[in-house]
């Protein structure tokens, strides 16, 4: 066997086990696969089918209830939260799945509503727009019947601002061409608000003209160390309050 030879079987084999890793723990480019299927399934008008990830999540969340007091909703940017360090003094249930979806949200509502939390926080859409490419009359719905089901289940509703991409660092999600569609998502979810139900704009502090702040992102989606913290800051009153 030649040297070019033996130097393709290697790449080969380096190449398989990379896809492999990637796959399994989400390294890159996992996100950036998922989001291209996503994509032309979209254009296909196919329904994006649920990742083994989320299908693992969901089935735990259904089978493991604990109670918390207070339970998070959302996708990747909360399911990578470390929510017991960052609010030491509640108990919280992380029920956020990464690549999750409003619809997503709304098919595994048993799993969210057996912690019998007092407070849902939830903060979602980005993937409803950039991986399944939905309108937001849609997401809009969606959201109604997830904050109705939960009103029903008991508990104190807070729907935070669903978090805008940077355009220059998420191409990779088409951050740019779904802008528009998660500044009129956020303007609908403001009017959701009533005596059940509160807004918050996390956006507020964490974006700015050109979508999220360049500083608190590593590829314009998803929050460093310094975005959790301003996102802490903003719901802290809420969180921590009676």
């Amino acid at each position: 066997m030649n040297k070019r030879a033996l130097a393709s079987i290697v790449l080969l084999i380096l190449a398989f086990a990379w896809g492999y890793l990637a796959a399994a723990h989400k390294l890159f480019p996992y996100r950036q696969i998922e989001a291209t299927r996503a994509y032309f399934a979209a254009l296909s008008n196919e329904t994006p089918q649920p990742s083994a990830y989320w299908l693992e999540k969901s089935s735990f969340f259904e089978a493991f209830g604990a109670r918390a007091s207070v339970v998070v909703i959302g996708d990747s940017i909360t399911d990578g939260a470390e929510w017991g360090e960052m609010f030491p003094d509640a108990t919280i249930a992380n029920r956020g799945i990464d690549g999750d979806t409003t619809d997503g949200v709304l098919r595994r509502m048993e799993g969210i509503k057996s912690v019998r939390a007092k407070k849902a926080f939830i903060m979602i859409g980005i993937n409803d727009f950039g991986r399944a490419g939905r309108t937001v009359d849609a997401v809009f719905d969606d959201y109604r019947k997830i904050v109705s089901q939960l009103e029903q289940s008991g508990m104190k509703v807070f729907i935070q601002s669903t978090l805008s991409c940077n355009e220059a660092k998420a191409a990779w999600i088409a951050c740019a061409a779904i802008q528009e569609k998660i500044r009129g998502l956020n303007r609908r979810l403001a009017t959701l608000a009533s005596g059940g139900v509160a807004f918050i704009d996390i956006n507020a502090d964490l974006a700015g003209e050109g979508g999220l702040k360049p500083e608190l992102t590593y590829d314009g989606v998803h929050l460093n160390g310094d975005g959790y913290r301003i996102w802490k800051r903003e719901i802290s009153k809420f969180v921590l309050a009676d």
